[in-house]
């Protein structure tokens, strides 16, 4: 009889131990390569991952001052109210000495009635020509102050001649002889010798040149050498 030999049998509870072992031995090897992957992986994608900051966005420096500072309200333009025309400035004053005592002398048209109310109505007309461009405003000034005359008033007459001499001192002797007339009435004679002196200069003409040389001979008889050039002047002089 043949005797056959068994191998011998390791028992299954044996070898569990061993085989977890090994088991256990390849999951940590296996873990390890995924946590390598997975870490290489990270580093290499971790840049997409983080959001990517957007830049603060920031005004202007005019942008700034515009949202920040209020807007200001200009304010309302002031009213403006027109100035009253000016009257025209006095261009003749009296000579420092002279002296009038009374600016008033007879009239030819004073009478209180229908003459010297047809003289006032001439002034309310002349006044309302004045800037009317029908007459100049210098010949309207001195008929004004003719009218004047006519009532004896010297202080509106030398007002009137005034405006008028405003406006031409120059070119134009009228008004100088007109004042230097007034002023020779009121006794003012040093005052109105000027005024004539400026007549002439004025207007170089035999008319103007005649009056200051009557004026001359009968209130300054003692300036001889005056009155001798006014009537060279005469002379010489044109109509």
């Amino acid at each position: 009889m043949m005797v056959f030999e068994h191998a011998p049998v390791t028992k299954w509870w044996y070898t569990l131990p061993h085989m977890k072992k090994e088991y256990g031995v390849y999951a940590a090897g296996a873990a390890l390569i995924v946590l390598l992957v997975a870490g290489v992986w990270w580093k290499r994608n971790s840049s997409q991952l983080l959001p990517v900051s957007e830049p603060i966005a920031t005004s202007s420096p005019e942008q700034t001052t515009t949202s920040s500072t209020p807007q200001v309200q200009p304010a309302p333009a002031a009213i403006v109210k027109p100035k009253p025309l000016p009257k025209e400035p006095a261009s003749f004053s009296l000579v420092p000495g002279d002296t009038v005592t009374s600016w008033d002398f007879a009239g030819t048209r004073k009478d209180g009635g229908q003459l010297e109310a047809a003289v006032r109505a001439d002034i309310t007309r002349l006044k309302g020509l004045l800037n009317s461009g029908t007459y100049s405003n210098y010949e309207l000034y001195v008929s004004i102050a003719n009218q004047y005359e006519m009532l004896g008033d010297g202080g509106k007459e030398y007002e009137y001649l005034n405006y008028a001499l405003a406006i031409d001192s120059t070119k134009t002797g009228l008004a100088w002889h007109n004042m230097g007339k007034l002023l020779e009435r009121l006794g003012a004679y040093n005052s109105a010798r000027v005024a004539y002196d400026h007549m002439i200069a004025a207007q170089f003409t035999s008319q103007y040149i005649r009056a200051r040389l009557e004026f001359l001979q009968a209130h300054m008889p003692w300036d001889t050498d005056a009155i001798k050039q006014a009537e060279a002047d005469l002379s010489t002089s044109v109509e």
